[in-house]
């Protein structure tokens, strides 16, 4: 079979590869603008004249000429813009009068409004600036009188996102990039907001989108308040900030974050609800496809068209036109073009996380399944068990994302949920449940108060009964384990076992290749162990105010030297050196030392005694009225540290032939303040 025959087996695929491709190449090299586009021009002719003349190489020359369209697509990203660019003018930092148009609705949470503005002007320091890009604006007490479209003028310190200062610390600076953002304001005082111009937006997201938005949240909100509203919010209109902090560390620690995103699960949901919803109503098979697929559209829209949101409704546009077709598509090609879809929109999306999460999690589902669900009793494979359709495959399922993306998790958060299997098969039908409560409290909340105001009352039992639930889980000790960071290789060879699942039950070259790769992964993993450095390592953590060290003995022991601050804005135990320490692999701090008892210095010690094991805990018995202090002392007796009290000219030995000496309180310098 010729090259251009294989090729239109899957189009679609092929096609978002070789997007895929190219835009990695116009990222990675210095192509140019004009060079990808005179290529990709001269290869779209020589394809034309392949195609008149039937000749062999068309398909690949197609091909290659995707692959520079790819290229092209991205530096037209990243390089026209009407106006210089917020990143290369020099204006960080300055104080001045900001003026943007805010282009999202408004996201309130915590008595703070925060959203997005599109720059189109800055005077600072006599200066005029005409710029471009994208900044998060946080407002506080929440009372900005703006909204979606409005021209803001504020006065304040256009800031840059902070970047990643430690090994393992969250990249917010590329979080934010990833969304197209790349400056920060913040907004105290009523006096810094300027002008308000309230103009009109886009006709559909102003006329459409804005007032279903306002309807959902409205009809959810007549009823429930707190946690369940916040949740419900969340998972239902995208409105993560809305969700309670303890929540979502339950849900994290669980391996159940995907449950707070918007993604492929909820438009599952929403989808369903919507099909079968318009089936009840005796609408026909190929109306009721061609109205979800509108209903979904919206849904896709009213959620800020997230990338793993585009990605499903996509993938279930496709399924559904082909029922109103009467057609059957290739699942591959159908993954494939969704991720052409989303390759075009936003050709920077593969770097980002969700990105990877949502399409590594589908990818695996879909090739994996088949081969894990082949493990289980014939009786329970086929279609009319029911053990089968409600355990084998919604646990089949869940094991094949769980291996599709746990190494992507363990090396970006350096954590695995071990129970998160099992836990999906009750909280996702639980899910849905809310969802689907919440989707009939919106419908009928404009319409019929009253019924709605039934609907959130059986909501508000599911939605508590689902926190309650999720939050038990994640205090079993086997619920979440901190894993070091996997090295590059390991999650690459996921990677390839996931893209040749499909072919393992039949092919032996797969099977070779698999094995192959595995060996390779291990043979590394092997001498990058024994090989690995036994010197003394030291490193001295960027935290801001205060002091963080760790120390790493040729022995293998480790030594936390202070922690940094903690306070009701940041805590640095919790954003710095747990990560840090997770990123280097350490399960157990052997030593913790406390040079005094100020805050800047003990405070990150309090998550790392909470969530870490340490051996000994050392400082010099100084006694400092705060709660951080008195926190410390707790821990150290429910968590079985041993605490000595330490002074000038007590040595610490065994710690791998180094040895330390304590140089400074002196033994009679009492327990005086500070």
């Amino acid at each position: 079979m010729s090259a251009s025959k294989k090729t239109l087996r899957r189009p679609a695929l092929w096609m978002a590869l070789g997007f895929g491709i190219g835009i990695f190449l116009g990222r990675t090299v210095e192509i140019g603008l004009a060079a990808a586009a005179v290529l990709s021009g001269l290869t779209l002719i020589g394809a034309t004249a392949g195609f008149y003349r039937k000749a062999r190489w068309t398909g690949w020359m197609v091909w290659v000429a995707v692959v520079l369209l790819g290229a092209l697509r991205y530096h037209i990203d990243t390089a026209l813009s009407p106006l210089p660019h917020l990143v290369a003018l020099e204006v960080f930092g300055q104080r001045g009068i900001i003026t943007g148009r805010i282009v999202q609705e408004p996201e309130r949470s915590d008595e703070r409004v925060h959203f997005v503005i599109e720059l189109e002007q800055v005077v600072a320091d006599s200066a005029i600036y005409h710029l471009s890009g994208q900044v998060l604006v946080t407002v506080k007490d929440a009372y900005l009188p703006a909204d979606y479209g409005d021209c803001v003028s504020l006065r304040g310190r256009l800031q840059r996102p902070r970047a990643m200062r430690n090994p393992g610390a969250f990249d917010y600076r590329a979080f934010l990039a990833q969304q197209d953002i790349y400056g920060t304001l913040f907004i105290g005082q009523p006096e810094q907001v300027v002008s308000v111009e309230h103009l009109p937006g886009h006709w559909l997201y102003e006329g459409v989108v804005l007032p279903l938005r306002r309807a959902v949240r409205q009809s959810i909100e007549r009823n429930l308040s707190g946690a369940p509203a916040g949740l419900l919010l969340g998972v239902l209109l995208g409105e993560k900030r809305r969700i309670p902090e303890e929540v979502r560390a339950a849900f994290r620690s669980t391996g159940l974050a995907h449950a707070l995103v918007v993604s492929g699960l909820h438009v599952g949901m929403v989808g369903g609800f919507f099909f079968f919803g318009f089936r009840l109503l005796r609408l026909a098979d190929r109306p009721s496809s061609a109205a979800t697929i509108v209903a979904l559209a919206l849904y896709a829209l009213a959620t800020g068209a997230q990338v793993p949101v585009v990605r499903a409704v996509v993938m279930g546009a496709v399924v559904l036109l082909g029922r109103v077709l009467r057609r059957q598509g290739d699942i591959y090609n159908t993954l494939g073009l969704a991720a052409l879809v989303i390759l075009v929109l936003w050709p920077e999306s593969p770097w980002s996380l969700s990105f990877q999460l949502s399409f590594g999690a589908t990818w695996a589902i879909v090739a994996l399944h088949g081969p894990l669900a082949s493990l289980f009793p014939a009786a329970f494979q086929r279609a009319d068990s029911r053990i089968g359709r409600w355990i084998v495959t919604p646990l089949c399922a869940s094991l094949a994302a769980q291996l599709g993306t746990g190494p992507l998790i363990a090396y970006s958060f350096q954590q695995l949920a071990l129970g998160a299997v099992v836990a999906n098969l009750v909280v996702v039908p639980l899910l849905a449940l809310a969802v689907g409560l919440g989707l009939l409290a919106a419908l009928t909340g404009w319409i019929l108060p009253w019924v709605a105001t039934a609907f959130n009352a059986a909501n508000y039992l599911v939605l508590v009964g689902l926190i309650e639930l999720v939050s038990w889980w994640a205090a079993l000790p086997f619920a979440s384990v901190a894993v070091p960071r996997p090295g590059v290789l390991l999650v690459a060879v996921a990677a390839a076992l996931c893209l040749l699942g499909p072919l393992l039950p039949h092919k032996a070259w797969a099977r070779k290749a698999a094995i192959f790769a595995a060996l390779v992964w291990l043979n590394v993993a092997v001498w990058t162990y024994a090989l690995r450095s036994r010197d003394l390592e030291i490193v001295f953590l960027d935290v801001g105010q205060g002091d963080a060290a760790f120390v790493r003995f040729p022995d293998g022991k480790t030594m936390v030297v202070d922690g940094g601050e903690r306070n009701a804005y940041f805590d640095c135990g919790e954003q710095v050196l747990l990560p840090f320490l997770r990123y280097m692999g350490v399960r157990r701090v052997d030593v913790v030392v406390a040079s005094h008892s100020h805050n800047d210095h003990i405070g990150g010690l309090v998550a790392l005694l909470e969530q870490m094991e340490v051996g000994y805990f050392l400082d010099s018995g100084q006694v400092y009225d705060s709660w951080t202090e008195q926190r410390l002392r707790e821990l150290i007796a429910e968590r079985d540290v041993r605490y000595h009290r330490v002074a000038a000219g007590d040595s610490l030995v065994g710690l791998g032939g180094v040895a330390g000496l304590v140089l400074h309180r002196s033994a009679d310098c009492g327990d005086a303040d500070g």
